[in-house]
This record gives C-alpha cells, sequence and structure tokens, in this order.
C-alpha cells in the first residue's frame, strides 16, 4: 500500500479450537490471531504472540467474530483470513503456487497482495472484497468479479461498509453480508485470480449441522428471494444478481 495507507491495513485470523494446527499465520509478514479468551493460553503455548483476545462471552459464532473484529481494529482497512489455510495460489490458464520452493511460502509477495485488494478496496470506496471458494481452473473467467460467493479471504473497508449483523435475523451469514453490500453499495469486489487451498477438517464446534445447513439455505431464500438460488443436487449456491 502507498506510504499514506499502510499504516492503515491491518491482517487479522480469526480462530477457533484450532491451536494444535497453527497454519495461517506462516503465510504472512505479519498477522494478529482473534481467539477466545478461554483460548487464548494455549495459542500463545502454541508460538502465537500477536493475539486480539475476544473477552469470554462476546462473541458466539464466525459472523459475530466476524462483526466484532470490525468493531474493535484500530485499522480502516482490515483482511480477516480462516486459520485452516494450506497455500496461496495464482489462478489463470493454469494454478501457481504462491512459494519459493515446495512448502516454503513468498511471505513477500502473498502479503503484497492482499495489501495490494486492499489498497483497491480503498480507492474505489467498495465495502467488502472475497475470495472465491473454488480454486479450480475451469471457474476463472477473468481477474475480478463483481458479485459471488465468498471463500476463505474477506477485505473490509470499513468507512464504506454498510452490512450489519442483526442477531435475530436467521439469515445472517458471509453470504448474506455480501447480498446486503450488493444492495446498498451496489457492488463487490471479488478477486478471482487469487486463491486459497485449505485443510478443511472437523473442526470442532465450528462446523455447521446439516440441519443448520439447509435452515440457513431457507433463510437466505425467504430474505433475498429471486436473487439467491440453491441446487441441492450440486451443493452450490448462487447469487442472481445481474453485474
Amino acid at each position: 500500500m502507498n506510504q499514506n495507507t499502510s499504516n492503515n491495513f491491518g491482517i487479522y485470523c480469526m480462530s477457533y479450537k484450532r491451536s494444535h494446527r497453527i497454519m495461517t499465520k506462516n503465510f504472512f509478514e505479519y498477522c494478529t490471531y482473534v481467539v477466545r479468551e478461554e483460548e487464548a493460553e494455549k495459542y500463545r503455548e502454541a508460538g502465537v504472540d500477536d493475539l486480539l483476545v475476544i473477552p469470554t462471552g462476546e462473541v458466539s459464532s464466525f459472523m459475530t467474530t466476524l462483526y466484532w473484529i470490525i468493531a474493535h481494529t484500530p485499522e480502516d482497512i482490515i483482511y480477516v483470513v480462516d486459520d485452516d489455510i494450506v497455500r496461496f495460489i495464482y489462478r489463470i490458464d493454469d494454478k501457481r503456487y504462491l512459494e519459493h520452493s515446495k512448502g516454503v511460502p513468498d511471505k513477500e509477495m502473498i502479503t503484497s497482495e492482499v495489501e495490494r485488494i486492499g489498497q483497491l478496496i480503498m480507492d474505489l470506496n467498495i465495502g467488502l472484497a472475497f475470495d472465491c471458494p473454488q480454486p479450480a481452473t475451469y471457474v476463472y473467467h477473468g481477474e475480478f468479479e463483481f458479485k459471488g460467493m465468498p471463500g476463505h479471504m474477506r477485505w473490509i473497508n470499513k468507512k464504506a461498509l454498510k452490512a450489519k449483523l442483526v442477531l435475530e435475523d436467521p439469515a445472517r451469514s458471509d453470504v448474506d453480508m455480501m447480498m446486503q453490500e450488493l444492495l446498498y453499495n451496489r457492488i463487490c469486489l471479488q478477486p478471482r485470480y487469487l486463491c486459497v487451498d485449505a485443510y478443511m477438517d472437523t473442526n470442532e464446534g465450528a462446523q455447521r449441522t446439516r440441519g443448520a445447513h439447509i435452515a440457513l439455505t431457507e433463510a437466505l431464500r425467504n430474505k433475498w428471494g429471486k436473487y439467491y438460488g440453491y441446487d441441492e443436487k450440486r451443493n452450490i449456491g448462487r447469487i442472481l444478481v445481474k453485474r
């Protein structure tokens, strides 16, 4: 980022019950882990020194944690990434891992890329950016799109973000957050060239049950009507907004 904004960007990893498998922080030149107070000591023992600790009882889910981070971090532009990242990928006609050698990530390049996208949403006054959850080459259609299903990374421009968390809303999710931004800001940013592979193991307490998944899908359909679709056979959600 340029000199005027380099101190106004933060990289945060939201982590829950994964102190035994510290992965994401190894990809960045700097990264703050956001963990719950009752787990903080386990993360310190695992070698995570840069922690933002959520007081007990203040969050209860992925989305309450994400909005807590937005409200309790000093930077105007933040990048929030999942805690199960295996590798970063350039994806265009083929896939290239952002590594110096096999298993050794290029921290400088990865950090520069996430900072670049933070700079873009600041310059364009866009509230939200996010990656594509599917890193396969056949879903690449261009460097950027302006709507889509969120993946493992999200960039937030606090001054432009209009999405709000409503605890009573059964549709609350990262998809709902993206739909709110499409409604109120008319645009999001999805970089398609930068992707990640994730470990996707069983994370105790964090996995959504089949019943909860169905309930969320129905809530999103009820709230967003014809603008949200879900293919049960392929287990794929679709954002049916023309952009």
